[in-house]
């Protein structure tokens, strides 16, 4: 180095320095703690977005069932089914096998109008949904009740009104239809 060379080394030295910024794993602190704060506002607003869902949901359901008669039942004592409990309330039945009289209500015509061409297994009077609308739940698919109990696996239930069977709607017999799908069901 020459003596020129080494005046001007501590004259660069000595003119103002740029503040250093730390870092954290490479990322600028001042960048970490935004995120960090966006992050924590974003947990704060789903949080309170899945607290409103679900109380208003619990809420819905608690509506239409009567405490007084039973968990599930409604004021005329009829279980009360939609289409986040029609699962439960099918394994119940074939649990229990209950089965129950049909009285006014025609299975095989409306069967036949329906277009089911498996045997119904069982068959329960009940209140659907929120509206409290009085229907039958048709259980029905190609086994039979005993082998369902034993093996489990998947049954066909179809929530339909009282009125079906009886041709009030023979132009459009999916009028009397509430509900239509396909259970899981666990074997014993």
């Amino acid at each position: 180095m020459t003596p020129r060379d080494v005046r001007r080394v501590p004259a660069r030295r000595a003119g103002t320095r740029k503040p250093r910024i730390r870092s954290v794993l490479g990322i600028p602190l001042p960048m970490m703690i935004l995120a960090l704060i966006i992050a924590a506002l974003l947990g704060v607003q789903l949080a309170t977005a899945l607290e409103q869902s679900t109380t208003s949901a619990s809420h819905m359901t608690g509506a239409s069932v009567d405490s007084g008669s039973g968990t599930g039942k409604n004021s005329a004592g009829l279980t009360v089914v939609t289409e986040a409990s029609v699962g439960t309330e099918v394994q119940r039945l074939v649990d229990t096998g209950t089965i129950q009289p049909m009285t006014s209500f025609d299975a095989a015509q409306c069967q036949q109008e329906q277009g089911i061409a498996e045997s119904i297994l069982i068959m329960e009077e009940v209140s659907w949904g929120g509206e409290d609308t009085t229907g039958w739940l048709l259980v029905h698919g190609p086994v039979d009740r005993e082998t369902l109990r034993a093996n489990g696996g998947i049954i066909s239930a179809t929530v339909v009104l009282p009125t079906c069977g009886t041709g009030a709607h023979d132009e459009d017999p999916g009028q009397d239809r509430l509900w239509a799908g396909h259970v899981m069901i666990g074997s014993l």
